[in-house]
Order: structure tokens, then sequence, then C-alpha cells
């Protein structure tokens, strides 16, 4: 009709506005974990994570950070074309470490509990970053799986990420 706009549902182009809607980027807590807590031999991600077949293979210590969600803060944009939405971003740290003597896993070695705490040290407070990202807080902690030699602790972590058009 004459007279009336199109309205293009197509993104803009490559040189049009930049925009943040991506997922929280985990490589930013890989790479604080990997120098805050230098007594971890290795620190990797979801990939690395996942190519471990069984306990006996984890090189201890170790970190593995997963992104684990993303959800709605419960604000909802009131106006078209929208340019930030908040989010809550959830992301686990997995340690693989050294579990030597105890076999019904009911309490950790000294060594365990000081690189749990060391690496809640690194994050709790860390504000990584990312244009957007609000500092880290702890969620929860649990023994994910053991056996006489290798303990799987898992800790949550949330933070409020912020996205946004450019």
């Amino acid at each position: 009709r004459a007279g009336s706009a199109a309205v293009s549902l197509q993104p803009p182009p490559a040189g049009g506005l930049p925009m943040r809607f991506e997922p929280f980027d985990t490589g930013l807590i890989v790479q604080h974990l990997r120098q805050q807590v230098p007594e971890l031999h290795f620190v990797g991600g979801a990939a690395d994570y996942a190519a471990v077949r069984e306990l006996a293979s984890f090189r201890t210590p170790s970190a593995y950070v997963v992104f684990a969600e993303e959800e709605n803060t419960g604000k909802f944009p009131a106006t078209p074309q929208v340019c930030f939405q908040g989010s809550s971003a959830k992301f686990g740290v997995v340690l693989a470490l050294r579990h030597y003597s105890e076999q019904l896993g009911e309490q950790m070695q000294q060594e365990a509990r000081r690189l749990i705490g060391a690496s809640r040290i690194a994050l709790i407070g860390h504000k990584p970053a990312s244009q957007g990202a609000a500092p880290v807080a702890w969620v929860s902690g649990k023994v994910m799986d053991y056996d006489a030699g290798v303990l799987l602790f898992a800790d949550l972590y949330q933070l409020h990420n912020t996205l946004h058009r450019d």
C-alpha cells in the first residue's frame, strides 16, 4: 500500500548496531581461575569436562567451568525494539581433587577443603570483564562423585547479566 512503511524481520546488516544478547561467556571465569588459583594444575571448560570418561582419568587438582542456565529476572520489555533485558546467568565449577584416604566420602581432606575455599575466594564478588555483568555470587556446593582417589565437588554460582544493544 502507498504510504505504509515495511517492517523488516531480518537482522541488521553486519555494519549495523552491535548487540550483546549472547549467553554469558564462561571463558572469562576460566581465565580468572587460572590467574587466581595457581595450585590448580588444569582449568578448562565444558568440553574438557565432557571428554573425561571416568574418575581416575581426571587430573588433580583441576577445575572445569560449565555453563548451567540463563533466565529472565522477571522484567519484561515495555516498549517495542527493546534495547536491554536483565538476566540471571548460572554456571558451575567442578573441582577434581585428590581424595586419598576417605573411603566413605563423608569427610573431605584438608587439601580438598583448602582448594574449594581458594576457588570460592577467587570467584565470590569477582566482577567479570564483560559489559553488563555484575559480581559473582555463590549459590550452592555439593559432592558429585568420589572414589578412593578422586573427589568431584561442584559449586554453583550466579551473576546478573544485562543483555543489551550497544
